[in-house]
């Protein structure tokens, strides 16, 4: 007849609240790096903005900031009224667009941005 073996495993517990934990900071993280990049839209659309009064450039700004499972998002616009008007024109006035472009035209900057700020924080883990 075999022996049998008995294995025991103690702090299971404090192993899996370390994960837990770690695991909200790494949401934390990726939350920081999303805004990093829409920063990088922003100042950019900030630029570009046409300027007459100035309210709308200082408007821009990350508007929505959303975290669901899986999913991290964030919007960078501006709730002037007349910001569409601006960006895709009218029947009487030219399109300048600036959101658009700074989105279009920046993605290697904002990846930049992403991984610099994901490298900062992950580097309190080495």
């Amino acid at each position: 007849m075999a022996d049998g073996f008995t294995i025991k495993i103690e702090g299971i517990k404090e192993l899996q609240a370390k994960f837990k934990s770690i695991d909200s900071e790494i949401q934390k993280a990726l939350s920081q790096a999303v805004s990093a990049g829409a920063a990088v839209v922003e100042r950019d659309a900030k630029i570009r903005c046409a300027v007459d009064t100035g309210t709308l450039r200082r408007s821009i700004r990350e508007m929505k900031h959303t975290e669901n499972a899986g999913r991290i998002e964030s919007q960078v616009g501006t709730d002037i009224v007349y910001a569409p008007h601006v960006e895709f024109g009218t029947r009487y006035q030219a399109a300048q667009p600036y959101l658009r472009p700074a989105l279009d035209e920046n993605g290697p900057e904002i990846q930049r941005a992403f991984e610099l700020k994901l490298n900062q924080i992950m580097m309190r883990y080495k």
